[in-house]
């Protein structure tokens, strides 16, 4: 098994700080990152040196810490391992796979806008399923930015 990045840029007409808010707010989040799985949400406070859980509904998901959290420009987020039968494992081979990798959000000012570039590991067995979620959900941030959320 190995994980290799999903590279994703969109241009979103909206300030960073607004992108920025809808990436990291509780309900925004929740919306976009249904796209992966409806029921998905995030366990954070999203400061530099923070825990991480990306959970779906059954409770499985990915661990690690927010490694830089420059607001409104960088998000980059190193995990550490996996969330399964309610405790986080750092350890089993599945834990190793993601360990280390890194999911990263930059934000640059374009023509008035948001330039949004996201990178995020993924396991080989999903990649191309995945490709088709991370365009849903950026296609969902870039609307929610626009909006009043």
């Amino acid at each position: 098994m190995a994980t290799r990045p999903i590279e994703k840029e969109i241009d979103v007409d909206a300030p960073r700080e607004r992108v920025w808010e809808v990436l990291t707010g509780e309900a925004t989040y929740r919306r976009w990152s249904a796209e992966f799985a409806e029921g998905s949400y995030a366990e954070t406070d999203w400061q530099q040196g923070s825990s991480v859980r990306f959970l779906g509904p059954d409770g499985t998901g990915l661990v690690g810490r927010v490694l830089v959290s420059r607001r409104p420009e960088l998000l980059d987020i190193e995990y550490t391992g996996v969330v399964g039968g309610g405790r986080d494992d750092t350890e089993s081979e599945q834990a190793r796979l993601w360990s280390g990798t890194h999911e990263m959000y930059r934000l640059a000012e374009a023509g008035g806008g948001t330039l949004l570039a996201i990178s995020a590991p993924m396991e080989e067995a999903y990649y191309d399923e995945m490709v088709g979620a991370w365009d849903r959900a950026l296609a969902v941030v870039k609307e929610l930015s626009r909006g009043a959320g």
